[in-house]
């Protein structure tokens, strides 16, 4: 209780550069709940109320969920991809799909199992990554899987694909066999998490297609969530998607959920752990009495500023500027998540209405 009262008045910067953090608020979504119940009670309230089409995801994606300033990067290899101001992000990054960097979408739900077009899933961002054109190709619908060194055909790295073992280096290559397809070590919890969103929200497809895709690697993602956990990163993706698409991925909200849904054998987790960092350069403030919010800073600047509810739900949007408070926020009485984005950094912590 000590923290909520702390947070009420104070919440302090997360820098998504930080590798450590201090101090964090941790409560379960669903508390409790466990199995099948939980998967039904996530699926209704975590459905994306809205998706954007085809052409609006792939632009999005690049543009504004995985550009990293004014670079795209593979999701496998790792190669980056310089996208300029004003240049169309979908058209750019393909070029005419034979270049060495060509990029296009990649579904990390195989479109062939369950995420085909006219489903929901299609264009669902949760599980949609900018990948390069080759490997995309060569990974196609295969499912995902560790792969013996010594029986890997092909490595993946920046702009090279190689038939061989690498000398050095190795977690930082993706790997391929006939039948299965291993991504490089830093983005194997992201893909996982995305997975057990996909099963979660769209299950009735992805039976339909290929009842046993999922339960055949369901043991391997369960380890690849639990060894990649969330970082800044795919919490602020998380945050991006959802003010498109409504809704949060659940998974990265709550790390408990892949234990209590689908893999029991993992360590407990401190879930929806909401960082802070003492020695921030800035500070958001909410001030209970005037109802607003006000970012504290050394340098100006605009932020997008969105309250959540426990589920992820954006129920008010403002741009805040640095040292200016905002306007009432009228929302009946309870706990909320604020969060504040400008550029690459992002506040956030919890606050309570009283």
């Amino acid at each position: 209780m000590l923290l909520f009262r702390k947070c009420f008045t104070l919440c302090l910067v997360v820098a998504l550069v930080a590798t450590e953090a201090a101090g964090t608020l941790n409560a379960q979504i669903f508390p409790g709940m466990t199995g099948e119940p939980l998967v039904d009670a996530l699926r209704a309230a975590y459905t994306p109320t809205h998706l954007l089409n085809d052409t609006q995801v792939k632009d999005t994606l690049y543009a504004r969920i995985f550009a990293v300033e004014d670079t795209v990067y593979c999701i496998y290899s790792g190669l980056g991809r310089y996208l300029p101001p004003g240049a169309d992000p979908s058209q750019w990054l393909y070029g005419t799909g034979v270049e060495v960097w060509s990029m296009n979408l990649e579904h990390s739900w195989p479109q062939a199992k369950g995420a085909g077009e006219g489903t929901g899933g299609n264009t669902n961002m949760y599980h949609l990554y900018p990948s390069r054109s080759a490997i995309n190709s060569d990974r196609g619908d295969l499912p995902y899987g560790e792969i013996n060194d010594m029986q890997t055909s092909r490595w993946y790295y920046k702009d090279k694909e190689m038939g061989s073992k690498p000398a050095s280096n190795i977690d930082a290559y993706s790997e391929y066999i006939n039948g299965m397809f291993e991504p490089r070590e830093s983005v194997k919890g992201d893909i996982a998490r995305g997975m057990f969103y996909f099963w979660t929200i769209y299950r009735d497809d992805a039976e339909a297609a290929d009842p046993v895709f999922f339960q055949n690697q369901l043991s391997t993602l369960c380890q690849w969530h639990e060894q990649d956990p969330v970082d800044a990163a795919e919490q602020l993706r998380n945050e991006k998607i959802a003010s498109y698409q409504g809704k949060a991925n659940p998974f990265i909200l709550d790390c408990s959920l892949v234990k209590r849904a689908y893999c029991g054998q993992l360590s407990e987790c401190m879930p929806l752990a909401i960082p802070s960092n003492q020695d921030a350069s800035y500070r958001l403030i909410f001030q209970p009495a005037s109802r607003h919010l006000t970012i504290l800073g050394d340098k100006d600047g605009f932020w997008e500023m969105d309250i959540m509810d426990v589920v992820g739900r954006s129920l008010y949007h403002e741009e805040l500027e640095t040292g200016i408070p905002g306007d009432e926020i009228l929302l009946p009485s309870g706990m909320y998540f604020a969060r504040a984005i400008n550029g690459h950094m992002v506040l956030s912590c919890p606050i309570f209405i009283p």
